[in-house]
């Protein structure tokens, strides 16, 4: 049971480390963006190399696209609600 909760929460924090990475990318000017890019592939083949199942890439590649959705939905918004402040109702 140990070894699972490792595993998945090991799991969770690169796929979303990867996700993260993944969804600043396109927000940040080039050649800068190329880094977070880089970051990103690192991280994946840590992961990787780390855990060779076919179960285990298949949840980091679907996590990843998770985190990445989600923090791209969360950039977005802070960059729109810091562009259109909201006047004192």
């Amino acid at each position: 049971m140990e070894g699972r909760l490792k595993k998945g929460l090991l799991l969770a924090i690169y796929s979303m480390g990867c996700g993260l990475m993944l969804s600043i990318f396109p927000f940040i000017k080039s050649p800068f963006n190329l880094i977070f890019s880089l970051f990103a592939f690192v991280i994946g083949i840590y992961f990787f190399r780390g855990y060779p199942s076919l179960r285990s890439r298949l949840l980091f590649i679907g996590l990843g696209l998770l985190f990445f959705f989600l923090f791209t939905v969360i950039i977005t918004m802070i960059l729109y609600l810091r562009s259109h402040p909201q006047g004192a109702v």
